[in-house]
């Protein structure tokens, strides 16, 4: 070990003295290819993006974009390739940090097909790094080092050295494993139109992911000094090369010494003394002890080669005798040699002799002896009779011992025993010969090996299928003492085809017998055969004989028959007597009669729904005989029926269902996205809604943060399909109408300051409007630049004609050129001014049209005046029965698309087309023509729009109802629920995105923001927040709003809390979700404020129908989406809440029939700053 050092070192030292320094005094860097310069990958690469690496010192990119990284350049491709082969091998470094459990290629190298030839793999799926390999023929070979553990996001530096048919891997500075290689890969790796690359794979799975930093090729240095490089400690030399003080010195000859530490022979141009200034005693101090061990180690190296040099010499005299003819004739053996024709003695038993240069053994044959019990004679082979004086008193000698060798010549021994009692025995008592149980096998233990396959044989037939074979033989080596054999199998085979064979041809079965000619009097009847059992081919003979063979059939004599005259209809069975009478069977099927004469029955008259009917027409046709059916009609999908008589027609009956893309899963929804069928007669026939937690088109769908509906980035879209696919312009805040007064690209939800006039919108007179200076002539916080009315004290800035002038200032309110003084409906838009019961009150706006009253009092806040108030309502719709379309069936739509004063729900036809619903194929719209071209089952008239409201039924939030269009809440009628109450102040509602947005700011009593739309069956949905953490208490919605006596409302609680006011009930609201029935005998006021705070039930007002058992309150500056379901008719009623993607909240089915529907509303009470956001409503009555 200290000779292999020593000479390592040694070596090292003189290549770094002899090629380490240029004659200028250069370091050259040719030994150093850089991957990433070679490439020309720079931190303004596209797809490139540049970090900061575990070197400070050089570059560390992720790679984005693979399909735009640049390759090495071909000059540099083939002079790195060249540098290869020279150096027959190559050492690889990088230092990389992957993402876990990746796959990535770390580089590779493609041919001029794009076929990879070589590539450097690290597969964190199964903890390797793999080299990869291709030869010329496709096939491919990898070597894997197992347990690297490098895909774990941790910095690594690999270095991987390739040299002759050897492959080491270092992962840090530890050993991982070393591998024997097939052969030399590189030497057959091309450069011509070849491609290598950095962190790009084969394909999209393998590509690279993390970051790489210096992948070099190294070359023409020590992997011990890359290795230190890279700050490995390594096995320090001075410490190998020490000499103790008792160690042998010895003198070293001057040249060596010379050659080893001298680089120039001319004299230094400096004094000895100034030299050693240069160098501190520690430094040359140790210099010296570095010296004596290289004495040390050279002296070795001179011990070592006398020793070679004295064998040489020994070697050379013994071949040079050989040389000589006279030895020629001379013979070696076990080291010795002997003169021609001499013999010797191996062992006992074997003679050996020298001829002609040759060693010829025999085994030498022993004379038979006369005596019984013969001795052997150590040093002897053979037994001899030794002389004895007396046998007496001996026992008989025992058998032999065994050999005690199991190969060569060894001993035995055999004894027997003395009865000295009254004999004195005389001679051995133990006997020793030799054994000799064949030569010693002196060969160590090895596993077999394969030889080389032998030619393949011939083809082991001459036509045809046949086999090729060839064989190998476990003799390369041979397994010995205990080796392994060989592996697989030493005999394999191929399939080979010669000329395909003649085959001669072979008659196949005779066919049945054919009908006889005639049923008496004597026929013919015939059969074939063919020759196909096998048919000739390629050569063979033809068949033999006939095909055709005939025979005579029928000889009796013929009888009187009756059927002869074929008196039967064709297909019917006739049978005759022996007399002569005939008698017809029963008519085919799909006819009917008596056998005699058959007429065709018609299956589509006779079962009427045994094809699909399109606008109650049966699609079936009948044919003589039997039936089918027409295909079903576009957009179904079905069997098309056939048969013959009424029996199949009955068992076999078209059906035709709607084509379902989202049913069939044949639809193009993102998979966030869900699937909602709308109808197979629109189109589309479904529409695509992402899921809550995300936003954008359906078919795109991305990450949506605070449930607005816009996506937290920008969403590549369908061509002009961009709505809900841009980025939200506050992705943290609820903003659905994404307003942006600047347009800085930052909504007006979260910019502090929406006009840039440098004044935050808190303290902004006027926040959608530059003006710096704020002045405010008529005091009411509304700056003169946005005030409808800058010269009257107007805060809330109605504006009810929209024409751009506030009410308080406006003359004509209403803007129908009536002056406000003289309107009865100051505004309400009437030009009519019609005032049916003369109270001053137009028609328009009369909450009782056909009563006097002028006071227009409306208690209950149900749009219907105290003065015409009756509050009966059978069918608990929300309209009283004398104000009901239908007082009997519960239609809270009060639709009536036929404007004839009975509601749809209980009109029979409710387009009044004379065309009953129920056959009705625009069942809204009049078309007594039912036109439908394309056969679907819609008529024309009604396409892709049911209500014919002009909104298609994919926008329309009621598409069978043209009353609603589009969720709406910008008109909305503000109801005060503690209307007298004085510890807190009313509501305050600020409207957004046409409706769909509303903003309660107000620490106030109990309030709604009731639409004036009306649903029966209703899905309502909204995104809740708080953006204030100021306030703990009550936010929600309401729904089936009748009165404010009568209503559904969802109310969410932060905190446990007991309400303050303790009279006229104590009130204690526990955190969570409530679902509860308002039915108040009172109204408005105290008793319903505190019975709304309270969770549970309160007599005669309100009823919890469900409390989330978890008890989750609201909290501060989190989004969250709620989404009702709601179907009066049978009472069903279900809540559900989700915070980001998940449920947060579900009440499951509630079953509750109190009320038949109604209007939506929003709900506080006592919490400011709460965000509806994303309002939707959709009517679900089909």
């Amino acid at each position: 070990m200290m000779l292999l050092r020593g000479c390592h070192f040694a070596l090292a030292l003189w290549f770094m003295c002899t090629f380490a320094v240029e004659p200028d005094g250069q370091v050259e860097d040719e030994t150093v290819f850089d991957m990433f310069e070679r490439s020309g990958i720079t931190r303004k690469t596209i797809g490139v993006k540049l970090f900061r690496g575990l070197l400070p010192d050089s570059p560390a990119y992720r790679f984005i974009r693979f399909d735009m990284l640049p390759s090495v350049s071909p000059e540099a491709l083939q002079q790195l390739l060249l540098q290869i082969q020279n150096n027959e091998g190559f050492i690889l470094t990088a230092t990389l940090r992957q993402d876990r459990t990746s796959r990535g290629t770390i580089m590779a190298l493609e041919g001029p097909s794009g076929r990879r030839q070589f590539e450097v793999v690290s597969d964190g799926r199964t903890n390797t790094l793999d080299l990869v390999y291709w030869w010329a023929d496709g096939s491919r070979n990898v070597i894997s080092f197992e347990d690297v553990d490098l895909s774990d996001s941790q910095w690594k530096n690999v270095t991987l050295h390739v040299h002759g048919e050897t492959a080491t891997l270092y992962v840090n500075c530890g050993l991982i494993d070393s591998f024997i290689l097939d052969e030399p890969f590189y030497e057959h790796l091309s450069a011509p139109g070849g491609r290598m690359f950095v962190a790009k794979g084969s394909s999209r799975e393998t590509h690279f992911r993390g970051l790489l930093q210096n992948v070099q090729f190294i070359f023409d240095t020590p992997l011990e000094d890359v290795l230190e490089n890279r700050g490995c400690e390594l096995e320090n030399p001075e410490e190998d090369n020490t000499v103790s003080e008792s160690a042998e010195q010895v003198d070293v000859p001057s040249s060596i010494a010379t050659n080893l530490i001298g680089q120039n022979p001319e004299p230094p141009a400096t004094s000895s003394s100034e030299l050693m200034c240069e160098r501190s005693c520690e430094e040359l101090a140790n210099l010296f002890e570095e010296l004596k061990g290289l004495r040390v180690v050279v002296s070795n190296l001179i011990d070592g080669l006398q020793k070679v040099t004295e064998e040489n010499t020994v070697m050379r005299e013994a071949l040079n005798k050989m040389q000589d003819p006279v030895e020629q004739s001379m013979c070696w053996q076990d080291g010795r040699m002997f003169e021609n024709k001499e013999d010797w003695i191996v062992d006992s038993c074997t003679k050996c002799t020298c001829q002609e240069g040759k060693v010829v053994c025999r085994q030498i044959t022993c004379p038979p002896v006369a005596c019984a019990n013969p001795s052997f004679i150590d040093g002897e082979c053979c037994p001899v009779c030794l002389p004895m004086d007396s046998e007496d008193g001996w026992s008989p000698w025992s058998e032999w011992t065994q050999c005690t060798v199991t190969c060569g010549s060894g001993t035995q021994q055999r004894g027997r025993s003395c009865d000295d009692t009254s004999n004195t025995c005389s001679g051995p008592s133990i006997q020793t010969r030799r054994c000799s149980l064949g030569k010693c096998d002196r060969r160590v233990r090895q596993d077999g090996g394969w030889s080389l396959w032998s030619p393949w044989s011939s083809c082991s037939v001459t036509c045809g299928e046949g086999v090729i074979t060839r064989i190998r033989h476990c003799n390369a080596p041979i397994p010995q003492r205990g080796g392994k054999d060989c592996e697989g199998e030493g005999r394999e085979t191929q399939s080979c085809e010669a000329e395909p064979c003649p085959i001669d041809g072979g008659w196949g079965p005779w066919s049945p017998w054919a009908t006889c000619s005639a049923t008496c009097g004597g026929g013919l009847k015939s059969r074939e055969r063919e020759c196909n059992s096998p048919a000739p081919q390629h050569g063979g003979r033809k068949c033999m004989g006939d095909s055709i063979d005939n025979e005579v059939c029928n000889k009796q004599e013929c009888p009187i028959n009756g059927c002869l005259s074929n008196p039967c209809f064709a297909g019917v069975e006739c049978s005759t007597a022996s007399d002569g009478s005939w008698e017809c069977g029963p008519c085919p099927s799909g006819y009917r009669g008596n056998g005699t004469s058959c007429e065709d029955v018609n299956e589509c008259n006779m079962v009427s729904d045994v094809c699909h009917k399109v606008g109650g027409l049966q699609q079936c046709v009948n044919t003589d005989p039997g039936f089918h059916c027409l295909p079903c009609p576009p957009r179904y999908k079905g069997t098309q029926p056939y048969g013959m008589g009424v029996e199949a027609a009955k068992t076999n009956k078209q059906v035709c269902e709607p084509y379902n893309p989202c049913k069939d899963n044949t639809h193009s929804c993102h998979k966030h996205a869900e699937c909602i069928f709308l109808s197979h007669v629109t189109e589309p026939m479904y529409k695509c809604e992402c899921r809550i937690g995300y936003a954008g088109d359906g078919i795109i769908c991305g990450e949506d943060f605070d449930l607005d509906g816009w996506p937290n980035q920008d969403l590549v879209c369908g061509a002009n399909a961009t709505y809900h696919c841009k980025k939200d312009n506050c992705p943290t805040l609820p903003n659905s109408g994404q307003e942006d007064f600047d347009n800085d690209g930052q909504g007006d939800a979260c910019d502090k300051d929406d006009d840039n006039d440098d004044i935050v919108d808190e303290r902004d007179n006027c926040p959608l409007m530059y003006n710096p200076r704020q002045y405010d002539y008529d005091k009411d916080a509304v700056g003169d630049r946005c005030d409808n009315c800058p010269y009257e004290h107007n805060p809330a800035q109605t504006d009810t004609d929209n024409n751009g002038e506030g009410d308080a200032c406006s003359v004509d309110i209403d803007g129908d050129e009536i002056l406000n003084e003289n309107d009865n409906c100051p505004l309400i838009y009437n030009t009519d001014q019609k005032d049916t019961d003369l109270d001053g009150v137009g028609d328009q706006c009369d909450n009782c049209p056909l009563v006097h009253n002028p006071q227009q009092t409306d208690v209950d806040n149900d749009l219907i005046g105290d003065q015409c108030d009756n509050n009966q309502d059978i069918d608990e719709d929300g309209h009283q029965n004398n104000m009901d379309n239908c007082p009997y069936i519960a239609n809270a739509n009060q639709a009536d698309h036929d404007s004839d004063g009975k509601g749809d729900a209980c009109d029979h036809d409710d387009d009044n087309d004379g065309i009953p619903d129920d056959r009705d194929n625009c069942r809204l719209v009049s078309n007594p023509d039912q036109l439908d071209l394309d056969g679907d089952g819609r008529g024309d008239a009604c396409k892709d729009d049911f209500d014919n409201d002009n909104i298609p039924d994919l926008f329309d939030a009621c598409p069978e109802n043209n009353a609603i269009s589009v969720t709406d809440f910008r008109k909305f009628q503000m109801v005060h629920l503690d209307p007298k109450g004085t510890i807190q102040i009313d509501p305050n509602w600020v409207v957004r995105n046409q409706g769909k947005e509303l903003v309660q700011t107000a620490n106030s009593d109990p309030g709604i923001a009731v639409g004036y739309d009306e649903f029966s069956s209703v899905d309502f949905s909204g995104t809740f927040y708080v953006n204030t953490d100021r306030d703990d208490d009550y936010a929600g919605f309401v729904f089936g709003y009748q009165s404010s006596r009568r209503f559904y409302v969802v109310m969410w609680k932060q905190i446990t809390q007991t309400y303050w006011e303790d009279k006229p009930s104590k009130a204690f609201g526990i955190s969570g979700v409530s679902l509860k029935v308002v039915n108040s005998s009172t109204g408005t006021g105290e008793n319903l404020r505190n019975a709304l705070w309270h969770t549970g039930n309160t007599k005669d007002q309100v009823r919890t129908l469900w409390h989330d058992p978890k008890n989750i309150g609201w909290k501060d500056y989190t989004a969250y989406r709620w989404h009702l379901i709601h179907r009066p008719k049978t009472g069903f009623i279900r809540v559900v809440v989700y915070e980001g993607k998940q449920i947060m909240a579900d009440s499951g089915p509630i079953y509750d029939k109190t009320f038949a529907g109604g209007r939506l509303g929003l709900f506080v009470f006592s919490q400011e700053l709460v965000y509806f956001s994303d309002l939707k409503y959709e009517c679900r009555d089909n």
